[in-house]
C-alpha cells in the first residue's frame, strides 16, 4: 500500500476514535464512513493500517477487529 493511502486511512482511525470517544468501533465502519459506495475494497488496507496503528501503541486493536483509541 502507499503511504498516502496509509496517511488517509491512519488519519481516518484516530478521527472516528476522536468522534466516538470512549466507544470501540470496528475496522469496517471506518470504511464505510470513508467509502460507503466502495468499501469492501478497502477491508484489507483498514485492518494493515489499525495492525500498525496498534503496533506503535496508538489504538488497541481486538482480534475480532474492534478499534478502541489510546
Amino acid at each position: 500500500m502507499n503511504g498516502l493511502m496509509d496517511n488517509i486511512l491512519e488519519i481516518a482511525i484516530l478521527e472516528m476514535g476522536r468522534q466516538k470517544g470512549d466507544q470501540v468501533f470496528s475496522c469496517e465502519e471506518v470504511v464505510q464512513w470513508l467509502y460507503p459506495q466502495d468499501w469492501r475494497h478497502f477491508t484489507t488496507e483498514i485492518l494493515d493500517t489499525a495492525k500498525s496503528l496498534n503496533e506503535n501503541g496508538k489504538i488497541i486493536l481486538s482480534e475480532t477487529g474492534e478499534i478502541k483509541v489510546l
